[in-house]
């Protein structure tokens, strides 16, 4: 409750709004509770026999005022939807506002331990459910609750004693309600978080769907998604049942409460304790009173919904943010100089990636980062933008340590080219840029020719403009990481990191882009994470790293003369080179000839 009631306060300057609302309220409930009334004074007047002419003249004036007050109950109704929903839709509107620029606040850390289907839900169906809360359900809460006591208090003032006897039905009217809200609220967290679950599931689906197909996973997958499926209808099925049961006994109860208020007050007219117009408002008053309770169930549903939603909203929102730096240094321009000064680095579930890691890179140079998958090699390139904070030890560009960095102008300085990049469904050309204004035509064919994406982006139909399925899809993995590298020099930085970035590009191609690269690298710090030694060879310094651990560092030279690690993957992957060549030079035999 406190959540939404947090949510509820985003739309503090939307007073004028709920002032518009309040006062249609008062005028709906005003209304509601003058036309029992009037209704009243007919009646008594028809069985008094007053005079013709009287009675005519009374029952037009009657019905003008009963006119009036139902237009006057249009426009407040009209009012109450309209600006109400207008607030609700302004406090989910500012919600997903919220949410989508946490996310993007947010530390890898996050994102690890985070199902992606779950923040698909929570940026959906528990913001909707927020906003339809601290809307139209709020709105029509308060509505029932002023008319109840409007109603109640008009009863007890015409004849108290029947008052009490009509009114002694709704206190059961109202236990019943609360312990269908008991009984609901934790079925619809378990929905919420089953939706999640579900969302996770399709979206992992359509993602690798040809990870699906290749390996056959259709069946096992179609499995996992009927499993969650079953579980959310199992669920939603015990709230129907639920539901099924408590509507029809409101309903019944307030039937109920209607004939009783018809047989005492035919005994009260009887004995001439009441009058016949004095019965027919309280049996119209106890009408008005049943639809509130049998809007309770409902009600409640909604306000469980907006509850789950907004505990789950709020989840996300109070996580911390990456650590705030001062920025003080921001303005420095950079020469490249990088140290990492006994780093150690443990994720979450507690696995050592990095121990006691001691690495200087002079300004200009080029390193390569040698080791076999797990070794830590990415787990390196992810603390020097600070995706992650080294658990102990420090990391410094030019002396200066990450943390009195601000994140953007930290990551403004380098240029990063990782091993599984990420394209968005755009131009090439906003893929390129990302967000940098005023990038030349010019200077986007310098940067992509320096890439060796230059050819095939002129094959392409719109060149630059040509749009990008999702994840890049309609590109080969080797346009992609060539768009990549692109992306990563138009920026100019003074620090490169190319982690495992010429994996999927064919011989021919890497050593065309190294070619080119090489002039590139004039003038900046290159750390590059390899597994293959032929990227390595060319590097100024080479580290192998084995389970988080410097086991060897040197020059190629003097790295095969040690005859270690370094060595052995050489000889290993040299021989292996050996052998796949002949058999390419074989086949492009066979096709010329």
């Amino acid at each position: 409750m406190h959540d939404l009631w947090r949510a509820f306060l985003l739309a503090k300057n939307q007073w004028g709004r709920r002032t518009i609302v309040g006062i249609s309220m008062l005028v709906d409930s005003g209304s509601l509770i003058l036309i029992p009334l009037l209704l009243k004074q007919i009646f008594d007047a028809l069985v008094l026999h007053e005079n013709y002419t009287e009675l005519s003249s009374k029952l037009n004036q009657t019905v003008a005022i009963l006119f009036i007050l139902a237009g006057l109950r249009a426009i407040a109704i009209y009012a109450q939807i309209y600006f109400q929903e207008g607030t609700g839709n302004y406090i989910g509107h500012d919600i997903r506002k919220m949410l989508f620029q946490k996310l993007l606040r947010l530390p890898f850390s996050f994102f690890d331990r985070t199902k992606t289907g779950n923040l698909m839900s929570v940026l959906t169906k528990d913001v909707d459910a927020v906003r339809d809360g601290t809307g139209f359900v709020i709105m029509l809460v308060i509505i029932n609750i002023l008319t109840a006591i409007g109603i109640i208090s008009t009863m007890l003032h015409l004849h108290y004693q029947f008052a009490i006897v009509i009114l002694s039905v709704f206190p059961i009217l109202g236990v019943i309600a609360y312990l269908y809200s008991v009984k609901i609220k934790p079925l619809y967290d378990t929905v919420q978080r089953l939706s999640g679950d579900l969302h996770t599931v399709a979206q992992e689906n359509i993602s690798g769907i040809r990870v699906v197909k290749a390996f056959v996973r259709q069946t096992q997958e179609q499995k996992k998604f009927s499993n969650k499926n079953n579980s959310l209808y199992q669920t939603n099925i015990k709230i129907a049942y639920i539901s099924s049961v408590i509507h029809p006994s409101l309903d019944f109860l307030g039937g109920a409460a209607s004939l009783l208020a018809l047989g005492v007050g035919g005994f009260y007219v009887i004995q001439g304790n009441m009058t016949l117009g004095t019965v027919v408002a309280f049996t119209i008053f106890t009408e008005f009173l049943i639809w509130p309770i049998r809007q309770v169930g409902w009600l409640a549903e909604m306000f469980q919904r907006a509850i789950a939603g907004a505990k789950r909203i709020y989840r996300v929102l109070d996580e911390e943010d990456n650590r705030v730096s001062t920025g003080a240094h921001d303005d420095h321009v950079i020469t490249g100089a990088i140290s990492f000064h006994n780093v150690s680095f443990s994720y979450p579930n507690g696995k050592l990636a990095l121990s006691n890691f001691s690495l200087h890179i002079e300004p200009g140079q080029k390193v390569c980062v040698l080791g076999m998958t797990g070794s830590g090699k990415t787990t390196l390139v992810n603390l020097l933008p600070r995706y992650y904070d080294a658990t102990a030890g420090k990391i410094t560009i030019d002396g200066i340590d990450l943390t009195d960095w601000s994140l953007e102008a930290l990551r403004n300085q380098i240029g990063f080219v990782f091993q599984d990049n990420f394209l968005f469904s755009a131009s090439l050309a906003d893929n390129l840029t990302m967000g940098l204004k005023d990038v030349s035509l010019s200077l986007l064919q310098r940067s992509v020719e320096a890439a060796q994406a230059g050819k095939f982006i002129e094959k392409l139909p719109e060149g630059f403009n040509t749009l990008v399925g999702e994840r890049g899809i309609g590109l080969s993995g080797g346009e992609k990481q060539r768009i990549a590298i692109g992306r990563a020099l138009l920026r100019d930085p003074k620090i490169l990191v190319f982690d495992d970035s010429t994996a999927s590009l064919d011989a021919k191609t890497e050593a065309a882009l190294k070619s080119a690269l090489e002039t590139l690298f004039t003038d900046r710090t290159v750390l590059i994470v390899a597994q293959r030694v032929s990227t390595a060879m060319s590097a100024d310094h080479i580290v192998v790293l084995d389970s988080g651990e410097i086991v060897e560092q040197g020059t190629h030279k003097e790295l095969l003369a040690k005859n270690g690690i370094y060595a052995q993957l050489h000889q290993v992957q040299t021989t292996s080179a050996n052998f796949i060549n002949p058999m390419n030079n074989d086949l492009e035999a066979t096709q010329n000839g």
